[in-house]
C-alpha cells in the first residue's frame, strides 16, 4: 500500500487522473479515499516498481520522506482556506523535528463551525474563509483550538502557533502509544496552549451529496474511486482543485451542472442514496485480519438500507478501521444482508 499525502485534500483533476492510471497499471485499479481526506493505492507488488515510485515523486504526492507519516492535514472544502493549508503544510515540512509526530496526529483547518471540526483532530486553526478571488492574504486573526481551549492569534502566525502546540505535544509524550492529544494525562494537556480559554466546538454533519450553490458534492461509494469515476472527475474543467473530503466525497468547484454526468460514472450526487449512511472497512480479501467480505456485503445491503436512518459501518473485526467520526451503528462480522439492516436499527455508538 502507498499513502498519498494531499494537504487539506486538495488535488488537481489532471493529477487525480494520473493517480488512477498509476493504480490501474500497478495494483488494485480502485483508489481508496480515506477518512483523513487522502488517497491510498492498494494491491501493489512488493517491492514497489521503480517507475511507480518515480511517478509518485514527480507528482509531488510524497514531498518529504521524513514527514511521510506526519502530514495529516484535514480542511473544510472551502477555497478561502487554501492559503492557511499551504502555509501550515510548508511550515510542517520545514521542521525536521515534527517528523516525529505520530501518524494518527491530526491537524485541521476550518471555518468557524465548519464540518471538519466534527472530526477527531488534535489541533485546529479556525479562521473566516477569504472572499472569492482573494487567496493569499494572511491579514486578520485566527483561533487555535486544542482540547476544548482556544487562543486568538494573528492570522499570519496561526500555522506556527498550531505547530508550537504539536511541538509541546511531542515534549509531553512519554511513549509511542501516545498517539493523540487525548491520550496525554491531564497534566500533559494543560500546558499545550498557553493563554487558552475554554471554548465549545460546534460543527454540523458532513456535507450531503448534491449541488451547493455553483459547486457539487459527489460521494464515492465505499470510498473506492474507480477508473471510470476518476476519468469523469478529470474531465471536469474547473479553475480550482478538486477537494477530497474526510467523508469520502469530492467537492467539485463550479461543478453543479455536472451532477448527472458524474452520477452516470458511479458517483453519488443526490442526498437520498443509501451510500450517505453506509460505509465499510476493507474486509476480505483485502485485509488478512478477517474472512468477512465487508464491502461485498455492503453492496448487497445497499438497496435495503434506509437513507433516512442512522449511519451503519460494516466491519470484519473489532478494530473498526475506517469508521466515521459521527455517531453510527456497527455491523460486526455480518453473514448476510439482514445482519446489516438489523444493525442499522440498533443503538448508535458515541462519536469517535
Amino acid at each position: 500500500m502507498v499513502r498519498l499525502r494531499l494537504p487539506g485534500g486538495r488535488v488537481e483533476p489532471r493529477v487525480l487522473t494520473e493517480i488512477s492510471s498509476l493504480a490501474a497499471r500497478s495494483g488494485n485499479p480502485d483508489v481508496t479515499l480515506t477518512s483523513r481526506g487522502s488517497l491510498q493505492l492498494r494491491g501493489l507488488p512488493d517491492p514497489l516498481p521503480r517507475e511507480l515510485v518515480a511517478a509518485i515523486d514527480r507528482l509531488g504526492l510524497v514531498p518529504s520522506g521524513e514527514h511521510d507519516k506526519a502530514r495529516n492535514i484535514v480542511a473544510d472544502p472551502r477555497p478561502g482556506l487554501d492559503h492557511l493549508v499551504r502555509e501550515l503544510d510548508r511550515a510542517l515540512l520545514a521542521d525536521p523535528g515534527l517528523a516525529g509526530l505520530p501518524g494518527r496526529f491530526l491537524l485541521a483547518v476550518a471555518a468557524p463551525g465548519g464540518p471538519v471540526l466534527a472530526e477527531p483532530w488534535d489541533v485546529a486553526i479556525v479562521a473566516d474563509p477569504l472572499p472569492e478571488g482573494q487567496n493569499s492574504s494572511l491579514d486578520g486573526t485566527a483561533r487555535i483550538l486544542v482540547d476544548g481551549r482556544a487562543a486568538t492569534v494573528a492570522r499570519e502566525e496561526a500555522p506556527e502557533a498550531a505547530l508550537d502546540v504539536a511541538r509541546r505535544f511531542l515534549a509531553a509524550r512519554t511513549d509511542e502509544r501516545t498517539w493523540n492529544v487525548r491520550d496525554l494525562p491531564e497534566t500533559g494537556r494543560s500546558g499545550l496552549l498557553p493563554g487558552g480559554a475554554p471554548f465549545a466546538v460546534g460543527a454540523p454533519g458532513p456535507p450531503v451529496p448534491g449541488p451547493v450553490g455553483e459547486d457539487l458534492v459527489a460521494l464515492v461509494p465505499l470510498g473506492l474511486l474507480t477508473p471510470t469515476m476518476a476519468a469523469a472527475l478529470g474531465a471536469v474543467h474547473v479553475n480550482a482543485p478538486l477537494r477530497i473530503t474526510p467523508w469520502r466525497s469530492v467537492v467539485v468547484g463550479g461543478g453543479a451542472d455536472r451532477a448527472e454526468e458524474l452520477a452516470d460514472a458511479g458517483l453519488v450526487t443526490t442526498p437520498d442514496a443509501p451510500w450517505t449512511v453506509l460505509t465499510a472497512c476493507a474486509g476480505a480479501p483485502s485485509c488478512g485480519r478477517t474472512a468477512t467480505p465487508t464491502r461485498e456485503l455492503a453492496r448487497a445491503a445497499a438497496p435495503f438500507v434506509d437513507p433516512a436512518g442512522p449511519p451503519v459501518h460494516v466491519i470484519g473485526c473489532d478494530r473498526s478501521c475506517g469508521h466515521p467520526a459521527r455517531s453510527h451503528a456497527t455491523a460486526l462480522n455480518p453473514t448476510s444482508v439482514a445482519d446489516i439492516v438489523a444493525a442499522q436499527r440498533s443503538p448508535l455508538e458515541e462519536d469517535a
